[in-house]
């Protein structure tokens, strides 16, 4: 069904076409490269971004990263692998991914990393990043059934069968919205002491950063009421619907929804333009106000958080606990 209102936002639905044909691509180009390694069934490939969200555009950047099951480093083991795998990569995706160095086809952690530790002394930004972005808008490019069961197997690590029935997931909630504060804390850091570009970073933290944090809260509301062990298994079902979807599956009769959708095709039309899109990469912050595409995705962006608000506050009654959750 959301796939069939997505025709009314031709952004977005020729997004979500791309997407889907990029990905089967890349999929079986990396199915045939590794299904004579001895190694494959040690191998997952977890992407998220643009390609992740289903928002992906022939400008969009691979943000990638490598699930390897073994003690050993992975360039002794599967340095031949991973070699290959870079030059497939590149060759469907050859815009450069970000210098941070948390994603790429050369970063190669165990499943541990990211589910252990979690808000102790050892979690660190980058493991932060990689285990909310598995679960938020995280996909397969290699080895889906070992991508499902991680993505249980941590959401097991929040959701403990133990626990009280009829309440809602505050420990996922409490790391969704701490990766929310650190994406914008972030943002600040690197636009201020890294000198890194500042437009479209900006706009894309009023627009795709904002549903990223905002679809989690809904997959958490929506499981609040249930027993914690079907919570568990309800939940992962929520977070194979991207952002949107969410959204969208939760309430598709609310006319807050629609806007939702409406003013996000906005932003995607608009970075999708190539004209646009360079401008808001070379944006410095002091002359934003002289530029009209951004002004208009400022404002946008501020209408957007209104109707989110407005939306979680129809959606769910009062005595509805993410209400209290989000403050306290």
């Amino acid at each position: 069904m959301y796939k069939d209102v997505l025709a009314d936002f031709p952004a977005l639905d020729e997004a979500r076409r791309f997407t889907e044909d990029k990905l089967k691509q890349i999929r079986s180009a990396l199915d045939s490269e590794l299904k004579n390694s001895p190694h494959k069934e040690k191998i997952t490939i977890v992407t998220v971004g643009s390609y992740g969200r289903g928002e992906a555009s022939e400008s969009s950047d691979l943000d990638l990263y490598i699930l390897f099951d073994s003690d050993r480093d992975a360039e002794d083991v599967i340095g031949t692998e991973l070699g290959n795998l870079q030059k497939i990569l590149d060759s469907y995706v050859p815009t450069e991914t970000g210098s941070t160095g948390t994603f790429g086809a050369d970063v190669c952690i165990r499943f541990t990393n990211i589910l252990s530790n979690i808000g102790g002394k050892d979690d660190t930004n980058a493991d932060i990043t990689r285990r909310l972005l598995f679960l938020l808008e995280g996909t397969w490019l290699y080895g889906e059934a070992r991508f499902r069961q991680y993505r249980q197997d941590l959401l097991a690590r929040y959701i403990k069968p133990n626990g009280s029935d009829g309440k809602l997931a505050r420990f996922l909630l409490n790391d969704i919205i701490r990766y929310y504060r650190t994406i914008a804390t972030d943002f600040e850091y690197k636009v201020s002491d890294q000198q890194q570009e500042w437009g479209l970073r900006q706009v894309k933290l009023r627009f795709s950063r904002k549903i990223l944090y905002f679809s989690g809260i809904v997959a958490v509301a929506e499981t609040a009421d249930l027993a914690q062990r079907q919570t568990l298994e309800k939940i992962g079902e929520w977070f194979d619907c991207q952002g949107l979807e969410k959204i969208y599956r939760a309430s598709p009769e609310l006319s807050q929804t629609r806007q939702v959708l409406q003013l996000y095709e906005c932003f995607l039309e608009q970075i999708s333009n190539p004209d646009t899109r360079q401008a808001l990469e070379q944006l410095q912050k002091e002359e934003r106000d002289r530029c009209r595409p951004y002004c208009e995705l400022r404002e946008k962006g501020n209408e957007l958080s209104d109707v989110l608000a407005e939306w979680l506050r129809v959606q769910y009654p009062d005595e509805h606990q993410i209400h209290q959750a989000l403050l306290f």
